[in-house]
């Protein structure tokens, strides 16, 4: 071959070897598409196939925290792959989880109940004095401070037929300690954020003054960071309970669990119901698992799997 039919066989290499270099790559469409799954206005990512990967997909879709979602899936992995996933998410969560029998916070002579405002407190204090009955439960409110606070325990206590009282200060509530004889005293407390020091030194004071155990009562729907951050501010306080409130009005389930994992709380129960007679349900690695498992068929990305 001549140098002259030669040569527009090498500007074409030399052209598409610049196209390869420097040039815009050739558009994608699926590319482009598999990359923004999940993005708003494009299609939802489908669940993976794997049975660890879907786990892992649905744990973040509750949006647990990273390191609590590998250890699950680790343990997860761990047992027989002839195990039903969920008794194998069952089994994670009780290895990494602890879980407590409601029975055993009910035979404490005092429980103070603390959390941050709207947590619950009032409503669940009437649920706790009402499991234990008229004749062994006292309602104490510190919540002097709040207007409706103590307004609002005393409506519960009305209805149940419980008895109810006042501690404006760890004084008084030593007081109210003391003359109790065999009733069993629930305390609801003012609610405390963190950096209000002053507010914590007021609670470790009222638990003091009662020999109370402290309970932590975070609402299920809150996040997984400000639930962290909420554990690490009461943990000076020495709970090792934590009571949800509103889990039936909850899809996620992220921040309950990150905050029994963060500061090693038991779960014993939780509120599903705002009625305040009755609505502790019991948790049980089981019945988290379920929940968890159950949210994913509800998932769009089920239709998508399925299809």
């Amino acid at each position: 071959m001549t140098r002259r039919l030669q040569a527009p066989q090498r500007r074409a290499r030399r052209a598409a070897r610049r196209n390869r270099e420097g040039g815009e790559p050739d558009f994608n469409l699926a590319a482009v598409a598999a990359r923004s799954a999940g993005e708003p206005g494009m299609p939802t990512r489908p669940w993976p196939a794997h049975d660890i990967a879907f786990l892992t997909a649905v744990l973040e879709a509750h949006n647990l925290p990273a390191p609590l979602i590998k250890r699950l899936a680790r343990a997860a992995a761990a047992l027989p792959l002839t195990t039903l996933l969920l008794e194998r998410l069952a089994a994670a969560l009780a290895d990494q989880i602890h879980f407590s029998e409601m029975a055993a916070l009910m035979r404490e002579p005092a429980v103070l109940l603390l959390g941050p405002p709207g947590a619950g407190k009032t409503t669940l204090a009437a649920k706790l004095a009402a499991s234990r009955g008229e004749r062994q439960s006292l309602l104490v409110s510190t919540d002097a401070g709040r207007a409706g606070g103590i307004a609002q325990l005393e409506e519960y206590a009305g209805v149940l037929g419980l008895p109810v009282a006042v501690a404006n200060d760890a004084p008084a509530l030593a007081r109210l300690a003391a003359g109790a004889e065999r009733r069993s005293l629930v305390i609801d407390t003012a609610g405390a954020v963190p950096g209000d020091e002053a507010a914590r030194d007021a609670l470790a004071a009222f638990l003091a003054a009662a020999s109370a155990q402290p309970v932590l009562v975070l609402p299920a729907d809150i996040a997984a960071e400000e639930a962290v951050a909420m554990v690490r501010f009461f943990a000076p306080l020495g709970a090792k309970t934590l009571l949800p409130t509103r889990l039936d009005l909850v899809r996620r389930l992220g921040g309950m669990l990150a905050a029994a994992d963060a500061g090693r709380l038991a779960l014993p129960a939780a509120g599903v119901t705002p009625h305040f007679a009755f609505g502790l349900r019991p948790l049980t690695p089981e019945m988290l698992a379920r929940r968890i498992l159950a949210a994913a068929l509800n998932d769009p990305r089920s239709e998508i799997s399925a299809a």
